[in-house]
């Protein structure tokens, strides 16, 4: 039975060292100037992060572009409206040199398009004209004319799939890129999580390192105090200069690698890189001290919560689904376009009507004359004084799709291509699974040997030294077995931390990160 307080205890007290040791990491009270959590490392990316604010938009866009294709569906009102003069020479000589006429004209439309493929249309339009022309039995004229027309789609063109096809496309598209959003979401939160674990190293290391250094500075000033009083040989003294020297070299290297591991966490928190604290660039200091609590994840609970959360799959179905559109899309375009066509209409007409003698308007005698307006010309339309109805039947071939079906064929090469694409995606995704919970399992026994290690190498170490103060080993064998109870210490650090980077692999390659940590972002649901 594996013990995990045993990995956190040695954690605690690997950053001991001898006489010098620094205060054990759990027990570590950084200052508040920096000091984050995870959790903390964790919002501020996925508030602040250029990255994600990038990737964000991309969703907002392809929902607009969706919004965009539902406009072909809302009700469109048209009016149009002409008023004109006209004068023309007469070709008539009883009419006299010119002809003039005076007219305006008013049309209104209200139509719709269905997703069955139906357009339905309500027009109406009012008239006056006024014109000089002899023998013109009702001057001023007025007309007008209410008219309803629908017009049905039954082969080309027919059906909720082919009318909502762009809408649909763009449907897919922004769930495309909720998709993306979610792995790039998934993608940050471990990043920072690797880059924070991998910064607490960073820390720890060091720690350890400066507590080998003020120990070996230790004992090169007692050296130094032996070869005065002729205790020591120069020979000691110079071996314990050396060790110091490793020792810096070692510092200069730790605390390179502490400021890579600090800048790219910041640069993930979208945070000023460097460390000058008078420039406002504070360090950051790890709040959260590395734990090693055991989780057990079978494969086959990983892959079932993989092919349900990861985005990666569900981006590949909704491409298939995307294909199989396109081609029943295309399929669609091939047919001849037939169309069922139907109007109602109910004309009116008034105005002055000249009542000529004998009836007869070339004799020019008027005899009386009616009165009518344009409200008079509207009573027709409401009183329905002469309904009109038609219907016909209109067939369309296009010879283009008789001749060239490429568009069709390549629909169905990409619908090929995207069921590959799906199989491909479930065997990469497998593979990534399989990995990290073999990964997460070599983590975990890695502490254990690691804790196992370290233990071995103190106990190692203090007998060198037990037999070195009687004489039995030279010097350079204690350095050496220093130096690894040092590198056991740093290994120990290393596989806790690496053990939490492992597992937070894990939640990223399920899927299941967002959900586990309680995470939410920007309102998405992701």
């Amino acid at each position: 039975m594996r013990k995990r307080s045993g990995a956190i205890i040695g954690l605690i007290l690997m950053a001991a060292a001898a006489a010098a040791a620094q205060g054990p990491l759990s027990q570590a009270k950084p200052g508040p100037a920096g000091a984050m959590t995870l959790a903390e490392c964790i919002e501020k990316a996925l508030a602040a992060n250029l990255g994600l604010a990038i990737e964000a938009l991309n969703p907002a866009i392809s929902d607009e572009s969706r919004r965009g294709t539902l406009e072909q569906f809302l009700p469109q009102f048209q009016a149009y409206s002409q008023l004109y003069d006209q004068k023309i020479p007469s070709t008539w000589g009883v009419e006299g040199p010119t002809v003039k006429t005076q007219q305006d004209y008013t049309q209104f439309s209200l139509s719709e398009h269905l997703a069955t493929g139906t357009d339905l249309t309500i027009s109406g339009y009012s008239s006056r004209t006024d014109t000089t022309r002899s023998y013109t039995t009702v001057n001023p004229s007025y007309h007008s004319e209410l008219r309803f027309t629908l017009s049905q789609k039954l082969l080309k063109g027919f059906g909720p799939a082919v009318n909502r096809y762009e809408t649909t496309k763009a449907e897919q598209a922004y769930d495309q890129s909720l998709g993306t959003l979610k792995a790039a979401v998934l993608r940050t939160v471990y990043d920072v999580e690797e880059a924070y674990w991998n910064l607490v190293y960073a820390r720890e290391s060091l720690r350890v390192i400066e507590a080998s250094l003020a120990q070996s500075r230790e004992t090169l000033t007692r050296d130094r105090e032996a070869a005065r009083i002729g205790a020591k040989t120069s020979v000691d003294v110079l071996s314990a200069e050396t060790e110091v020297a490793s020792r810096e070299t070692s510092l200069l290297s730790a605390r390179a690698g502490l400021e890579k591991m600090e800048n790219r966490l910041k640069a993930l928190l979208n945070m000023p890189v460097g460390t000058d604290e008078e420039g406002g660039r504070a360090p950051i200091v790890p709040a959260d001290a590395p734990t090693a609590e055991r989780r057990t994840i079978a494969l086959s609970d990983a892959l079932r919560m993989a092919r349900t959360e990861r985005p990666e799959i569900a981006q590949a179905e909704s491409r298939l689904a995307a294909a199989g559109l396109d081609v029943r899309y295309h399929r669609n375009q091939l047919l001849p376009d037939l169309a069922l066509n139907f109007n109602i209409w109910n004309p009116g007409q008034s105005g002055v009507r000249f009542i000529y003698q004998d009836d007869n308007p070339l004799s020019g005698i008027i005899l009386d004359k009616v009165e009518g307006g344009r409200w008079d010309s509207f009573r027709d339309l409401v009183k329905q004084n002469y309904g009109n109805i038609s219907f016909n039947v209109t067939l369309t071939v296009p010879l283009a799709g008789l001749l060239s079906r490429s568009a069709l064929a390549g629909a169905r090469l990409s619908q090929d291509k995207a069921k590959l694409e799906l199989e491909k995606a479930g065997r990469d995704l497998e593979a990534e699974v399989l990995e990290a919970v073999k990964d997460l399992e070599t983590a975990d026994r890695k502490i254990e040997a690691s804790i196992r290690y370290r233990e071995l190498m103190e106990k190692k170490v203090e007998a060198a030294r037990e037999r070195y103060q009687m004489g039995l080993v030279e010097r350079e064998w204690l350095f050496s077995y220093q130096s690894s109870l040092d590198q056991a210490k740093a290994d120990e650090i290393q596989a806790v931390t690496g053990y939490r980077i492992a597992l937070a692999r894990l939640e990223q390659v399920m899927g299941t990160t967002l959900k586990a940590k309680g995470l939410k972002f920007r309102g998405y649901a992701l």
